[in-house]
């Protein structure tokens, strides 16, 4: 016989919280998921229940945290909580709790050794904990980790102009913050990420050029930030190089924040080309007067005129003096 459920023995989660689960495959992770849902977001009476060890129970929680699943006093949360810097929320891990998932978790062990290789060089204890940091506290999937690698040493290089340069772990660690903070967390989302960045990369010299850099270089960080958003916009590289033309005329040079905006309200307004710029972001024409009839610029009343105003204004002021006695 079935059990019947009662209105308040039933848990609900939306959809999001769901699928984040189910993408990090973390079986501890959705256990105390479920625990603080069905306690009230009670972390004390989530661990009776669970009845795990304390180093088991804080792992699962950093993960929910990580996945934007948990907040800071254990509670279930209805809205994701992105991990901040690294130095204001990442734990300190032990050098034993890290020897420890070598020895007890496969596909850390694995993932270590992959990324020795693709690093060149054999890791030292920070170098673990880095990692383990990406591993357990942000609970990125391996994959992940390595793609991001891979793109990480790529941008090292472009940007240095080295081909045979590595980066080191901790460059690594920042790289896997920003992408939990963007919600790179799974394969999908990492492939789109770096086909926007491939395109990214195929037009920056051009944009570059069109604003006015004419040596050949990589675009800094903040460049690079502004050229992403022209990019996705889908802006052509003749409707930025007016808008570049726009922003020297009003301020003297170039200005990256102004010509953003600039792009952003021609975008608005639908104008995708500079010819629907042209036709559409013109300054109201002046009025011209006729020839032979007086415009409002032109116009001078005669002393007949101001002589007949100043009488019925007199008049009108004696005859309210009147009413008020």
């Amino acid at each position: 016989m079935a059990a019947l459920l009662l209105p308040n023995e039933i848990l609900s989660m939306s959809a999001q919280a769901a699928r984040r689960l189910v993408e990090a495959g973390d079986g501890d992770g959705a256990l105390l998921y479920l625990a603080l849902l069905e306690r009230g977001g009670d972390e004390e009476k989530a661990a009776a229940a669970l009845r795990w060890d304390a180093p088991r129970f804080d792992r699962a929680l950093r993960r929910l945290s990580a996945l934007g699943l948990a907040q800071s006093g254990g509670s279930a949360a209805s809205a994701p909580q992105v991990p901040g810097p690294e130095s204001a929320s990442s734990p300190e891990y032990t050098r034993s709790e890290v020897n420890a998932a070598l020895e007890r978790e496969p596909d850390f062990q694995s993932l270590y050794r992959e990324m020795e290789r693709a690093l060149g060089r054999v890791f030292t204890d920070n170098d673990l904990k880095c990692l383990y940091t990406l591993y357990d506290y942000l609970a990125l999937p391996s994959e992940v980790i390595l793609t991001m690698t891979a793109f990480v040493i790529r941008e090292e290089r472009r940007q240095r102009g080295s081909p045979g340069y590595l980066p080191r772990m901790p460059r690594v660690q920042r790289e896997g913050f920003r992408w939990t903070r963007l919600g790179l967390d799974t394969m999908e989302r990492a492939e789109e990420y770096l086909r926007l960045q491939e395109r990214i990369d195929r037009r920056e010299q051009a944009v570059l050029s069109a604003v006015g850099v004419t040596e050949r270089r990589p675009a800094v960080e903040k460049e690079r930030e502004f050229i992403a958003q022209w990019v996705e916009a889908g802006h052509s590289d003749e409707l930025i190089r007016l808008a570049y033309e726009r922003t020297v005329y009003q301020k003297g040079g170039m200005n990256w924040p102004y010509m953003n905006r600039i792009l952003e309200r021609w975008q608005q307004a639908g104008w995708r080309t500079p010819e629907q710029v042209k036709a559409g972001d013109k300054p109201p024409k002046r009025q011209e007067s006729r020839p032979g009839r007086a415009g409002p610029a032109d116009f001078q009343p005669s002393r007949e005129r101001i002589k007949k105003n100043d009488d019925w204004l007199d008049r009108f002021l004696e005859q309210q003096q009147k009413k008020g006695d």
